[in-house]
């Protein structure tokens, strides 16, 4: 049992014990089904806080000669899977941490790195003849040569290199070691398995043609992996179940990330608001919010309007192919985008090919970010008015809420088309930006004989559902008219007489707003 060959299960069993575990072992199986093959190079990239560092640790302890974890895995789900027993700590482990190298040596990292993984494959094997080994390569080869056991080899946050500028110095010689260690003729007959993370994918300059041999699981297209990405669904109700926690609010708080139809949640955040029994903003304590400013700051051909229209609820276009996945060669804002995605932002839509802020937890760091932006004080301003908004709403004081769609539609005039009805839904969900904190908020909502252009469907007690009808032609009573006639509160029978109906429309000529309400 070594420090980076043939690691113990500690840090995994570690893991089991905690509180809160997720049974993510099936994982396992897919990787099983790829030991041996050709698809057996894998790089997964996703964000921070979305259990890298767990799969790793499960991983090590499933496949290392260095320990026995039969009653580790006893009870995990992997264990009732038939290809569990043939793979048990049958294969030579190499875990690498590539970050940590690069934290405690800095420019040194390389150096350190292959004389620290050198020794411990001499004190790991001692048939072996490392005499003539000068790289973690040769190690590995020869180790293979004596005892014919392949290796799986897991690299965590391989890309650190590659995204940290202070490490730009250490590029040529870093893919020169991933070369050797997965691209030599003399290597690849020694490795079962290749898993690498990072938080980005495969750099397509430079590290393309060292890892092209690497089937890209991302968090933009996690395919068959997606279920292993974060949180399910049915995994976040069954922890939202044993701790009396309010599902709807959690979905609220941290879902919004989709994957051909498997929601996944963050982990981190997750388990912070069950063990801390609130709903809070968790992902500002591993993170900062200046993530984000630096790269919107940039303001490449018209990011300043998309980023406004996603802070009003919209999706917006976004062509993830014009990334070469490293951040110091920012070409487009469909590149900055994307690296928010990758970073976990935004959330993408790979049918749609679009983007958006996916939850409420990540609206706030995008508030928090934009505060700090002078370029971005207009709509801050209308972000802050917009708990008076509500108020006003609930108080149905029409004159209020129709200057304050007003000037949300001014401000959004520029980004969007003025005349039409996605223009003024987009100024709405501005307006009232604050309505998060009180209100699911549905679009084009199927009710009655049609659907409601936007309704508001309290998750707190004592407050009014709202329903929105938007007229770009034709008169707010026209629209509250709607309303009532096609009957478009039905399925708020729950709401019955606590429930505001809003009518909203404007001149084209004037672009002098209207609103009008009324109670159901």
């Amino acid at each position: 049992m070594g420090l980076y060959v043939n690691p113990s299960n500690e840090s995994f069993a570690k893991a089991t014990k905690n509180e809160i575990f997720v049974d993510k072992s099936m994982l396992l199986s897919e990787l099983n089904k790829r030991i041996g093959t050709e698809n057996c190079f894998l790089a997964v990239s996703r964000p921070r806080r979305f259990g890298k560092t767990m799969a790793e640790s499960m991983m090590a302890a499933y496949y290392s000669k260095g320990c026995d974890s039969a009653e580790l895995f006893k009870g995990l789900k992997i264990a009732g899977d038939p290809s569990f027993s043939n793979h048990l700590n049958k294969y030579n482990v190499l875990y690498l941490d590539i970050n940590r190298f690069w934290s405690d040596y800095g420019n040194d990292a390389l150096v350190r790195l292959k004389g620290n993984v050198i020794e411990d494959f001499k004190k790991e094997f001692h048939d072996a003849d490392y005499s003539k080994c000068t790289t973690i390569s040769d190690c590995i080869v020869e180790t293979y040569r004596t005892y014919s056991v392949p290796f799986v080899i897991i690299l965590d946050e391989y890309d650190v290199i590659f995204r940290t500028p202070e490490c730009s110095p250490l590029i040529d010689k870093y893919l020169s070691v991933l070369n050797a260690l997965f691209k030599s003729a003399d290597v690849l007959p020694s490795i079962a398995l290749a898993y690498i993370t990072g938080i980005l994918p495969v750099i397509r300059e430079k590290a393309q043609s060292k890892l092209n041999n690497f089937r890209e699981i991302t968090f933009l297209k996690p395919g068959r992996f997606a279920s292993f990405t974060g949180f399910t669904t049915d995994e976040v109700r069954n922890l939202c179940g044993k701790y009396d926690m309010d599902f709807d609010e959690c979905r609220r708080w941290y879902d919004g990330y989709s994957f051909k139809g498997v929601e996944i949640y963050s982990p981190r955040s997750v388990v912070s608001a069950m063990e801390f029994q609130e709903y809070d903003d968790y992902w500002v304590a591993t993170s900062q919010y200046e993530a984000i400013l630096d790269y919107i700051r940039l303001d490449l051909d018209g990011l300043k309007e998309d980023v406004e229209r996603m802070i009003s609820g919209d999706s917006v276009e976004v062509d993830v192919l014009t990334f070469t996945n490293t951040i110091s060669n920012f070409r487009f804002k469909d590149d900055v985008l994307t690296y928010l995605c990758h970073l976990g932002y935004l959330a993408y839509d790979y049918q749609t090919k679009t983007c958006r802020i996916p939850n409420y937890e990540i609206k706030g760091e995008w508030v928090r970010a934009l505060r700090g932006d002078e370029r971005y004080s207009s709509v801050i301003k209308l972000v802050n008015a917009s708990k008076e908004v509500l108020k006003a709403a609930w108080n149905m004081d029409r004159a209020h809420l129709a200057e304050a769609l007003e000037k949300a539609h001014e401000h959004l005039a520029s980004n969007l088309s003025y005349n039409n009805e996605q223009s003024l839904q987009s100024a709405i969900r501005l307006a009232f930006f604050y309505a998060d904190d009180f209100y699911t908020i549905a679009m084009e909502y199927p009710a009655g004989k049609g659907y409601a252009d936007i309704v508001f469907i309290p998750y707190k007690p004592n407050i009014p559902a709202m329903l929105v009808e938007l007229k770009v032609k034709g008169t707010a009573n026209t629209a509250l008219d709607q309303i009532r006639k096609k009957r478009y509160f039905a399925g708020l029978e729950k709401f019955e007489g606590n429930t505001l109906l809003i009518g909203v429309s404007y001149d084209r000529k004037t672009k002098k707003h209207e609103c009008v309400i009324d109670k159901a």
